[in-house]
């Protein structure tokens, strides 16, 4: 765990790069410029391309900190200003899943792009997005799972969010500094985008109907989403409870999974593709 990269000075004043935000910063630079490369490839150019990236990862942060709100009321009504300040921290994933999705689909339509050959070609920025985020989430000691006795259990240390959660939860030795080890769920996620993105990109590699390589990538992440949120360590007054959370990605996984079965039908229907 190491929150804080370093501490620079800079004119007298003293500068934290945190690992969160450094990480938070890199995976949209990376994944924009990488999606950049795709729309190119796409013919769109490249003022066109850079707004609509910048517009997509706008709406992601805004629609990623409303439904942190939604989801931790609590931790925003003593300051309600954390709303909208610029702060790297108070993000829900899916919040920013969804609205940057959204911005996808309507500027996909807009400069008449097919749809499903740019959700294929988005495969390796989302996925290298996640994959620094999730990084990034580990090394800030947040997002971390329950206590574990398994060999490759994480153990952070007194003082991290996991150490918080151990003393809240009743953990006698928590007190006395002693932290369980836990599951490290966040790298759990990293490894699972990665083997994702490498089976739907192979796939891609056997030109499959359009679309295909990106709802099994959807299908699988969100199938992992459920079963990782059952090693999540709880929070505290949580406004929706993670059975709630697990079930909604169970049911995402099935619509991506049914989209995914119809796509594969009616690309068999052709003798020119080819799945398997």
């Amino acid at each position: 765990m190491h929150p804080i990269l370093a501490e620079v000075w800079l004119g007298g004043t003293q500068v934290v790069v945190g690992a969160y935000a450094t990480f938070l910063v890199l995976a949209a630079l990376v994944a924009a410029g990488l999606a950049g490369r795709v729309l190119a490839r796409l013919g769109i150019e490249r003022r066109r391309a850079v707004a609509g990236i910048a517009l997509a990862v706008l709406a992601g942060l805004a629609g990623a900190r409303m439904l942190a709100v939604v989801l931790a009321p609590a931790a925003f009504a003593a300051d309600p200003a954390r709303i909208v300040a610029p702060e790297p921290s108070g993000f829900a994933l899916y919040g920013g899943m969804a609205s940057a999705g959204a911005v996808v689909v309507w500027l996909a339509g807009r400069w008449r792009l097919d749809l499903a050959r740019l959700a294929d070609g988005l495969i390796v920025p989302i996925a290298s997005g996640l994959v620094l985020l999730r990084v990034g989430c580990f090394l800030n000691g947040c997002c971390n799972g329950t206590a574990t006795t398994l060999p490759w259990g994480v153990v952070f240390p007194a003082g991290s969010v996991s150490w918080g959660q151990q003393v809240i939860g009743g953990g006698a030795g928590a007190l006395f500094g002693r932290v369980a080890p836990v599951h490290p769920t966040q790298l759990y996620e990293a490894a699972a985008v990665l083997l994702l993105a490498a089976l739907a990109v192979r796939l891609r590699r056997r030109r499959p109907p359009d679309g295909v390589a990106a709802l099994l990538f959807a299908t699988g992440f969100l199938t992992f989403r459920a079963f990782n949120q059952t090693l999540r360590a709880p929070t505290v007054d949580p406004a929706v409870p993670a059975l709630v959370l697990v079930a909604a990605y169970a049911v995402g996984a099935l619509i991506f999974a049914a989209a995914l079965a119809a796509r594969v039908r009616r690309g068999l229907g052709s003798p020119l593709a080819r799945v398997v």
